[in-house]
Order: structure tokens, then sequence, then C-alpha cells
């Protein structure tokens, strides 16, 4: 019998749902049973008819997503994790105070009108993740100038998600001009080295966003 408490991370691609089913889901777990809850991550479906699946993600694409998952049975609650870096401007308050994130996800979630939905945009992309410590690159790497390059952009931050999201200075850009990165293969080695609690004090909007999901999972556990 399926679990009646459910949490769908709605995700852009193959590393996002890599990233969320193996550090995310895991870490959540600590805080409630399995028995309580099923979480899973999935992708957007962009083509319908082929059954497609990530890349190029417009707002259009993930209200289908939102409003399909949505409807499925259960208690179903719904979380986002998409990239700043690059998001289409056809979503809600785009352009509004500097492309406010905080206003696009409040306008996701007013457009959508799904009470269970936690809109979540991470800035400025995945890859900022990855720079809160040295400790993956330090085993992806064997150069010592490269190394240093990452490290002199770590301390040139207090705070890893102000990585600047321009075209040629997003996190993801920084590391191709650094070394021949590749996101499926390098981020999950680097990812190997990290843990949840180092990205959440490293990264505050990151932070409170899974803290909103721990107090989602524990009162809704310990309502039922």
């Amino acid at each position: 019998m399926e679990k009646g408490n459910r949490l769908v991370f709605i995700v852009e691609g193959d590393c996002e749902v890599a990233f969320i089913n193996k550090m995310i889901i895991p870490y959540l777990y600590k805080y409630v049973g399995t028995a309580q809850w099923s979480m899973n991550a999935q992708k957007i479906t962009t083509n319908r008819k082929l059954n497609r699946k990530g890349g190029n993600v417009n707002y259009a694409y993930l209200k289908n997503e939102v409003e399909r998952v949505a409807a499925q049975q259960g208690n179903v609650w719904i979380t986002t994790f998409l990239d700043f870096f690059r998001l289409p401007n056809d979503f809600p308050n785009y352009g509004l105070e500097c492309r406010n994130i905080d206003a696009i996800e409040e306008g996701i979630k007013s457009d959508l009108g799904y009470e269970r939905l936690v809109p979540y945009i991470q800035k400025y992309e995945f890859e900022t993740l990855l720079f809160v410590s040295m400790d993956g690159f330090n085993l992806l790497l064997d150069d010592s100038g490269q190394l240093d390059q990452i490290q002199e952009i770590i301390d040139s931050y207090a705070n890893v998600e102000d990585i600047n999201g321009g075209v040629e200075t997003a996190p993801s850009k920084r590391l191709s001009r650094i070394f021949n990165y590749n996101k499926v293969a390098d981020s999950g080695l680097v990812l190997d080295e990290l843990d949840v609690e180092t990205m959440r004090k490293k990264c505050p909007r990151f932070d409170k966003w899974i803290e909103k999901l721990i107090g989602i999972i524990q009162s809704v556990a310990n309502a039922s």
C-alpha cells in the first residue's frame, strides 16, 4: 500500500535527481521515519508525447509538472530544485526587484495556488554547492594551480551563494575555465566528499529550504 505522506522533488536534470536521491532524501530521513514518508526526485517533463524529461525548462513545463503531481492520490507535498542561472523570464515576478529570487518563488506559489508547494530556486546554480569545501576538488584534481584558482574563488566570497550568476561568471562557467569540467561525472565525485551539514552552514538560502522541509515532514508525521 502506498504511503499517504509523499514529498516529491521536481528538478531539472539527472545530476539534480542524483543529488536529491543520494544526499538530500537520506538526510531528511534522519528527522522522520521511512514508514511515515515516501520521498523521491523526478525531472520535469518537457515533451510528453516523446516522454522527454529535463533540459531547458520554461515555466509552462514546471506548472504542468506540479499540477500533474499535485493531482495524485495521498498527502502530496511538492518542492522544486531549479537553477536561478539562466532561469527563463516567463517565471512569475521575473524582472521585479532586480530579479529577486524570493519574489519569483513567491510568484510560483501564488500562481499555482497549491498549499503544499515549497518552491526553491538555487542561487545561482547547482554547482554553487560544490564550493562549500575544497575536499571534493582536492580529490578530483591533481593540479595545484587549478586547486589554487578554486580556493581563490571560495576565499573571495563570504557566502558562496553569492558567486556571480552571470553568463561567464556562474559557478559552472568558472569551473569550466579552470579545468575540463564535466557536470555529470565531476559533480558526483566532488559531492561524494561533501555533506549536507556543511552545505547548510555555508549556504543560508539552501539552509532555510532544508529547515523548512524538516519542519514540514516532522509536523505532518507528528499529526498522523
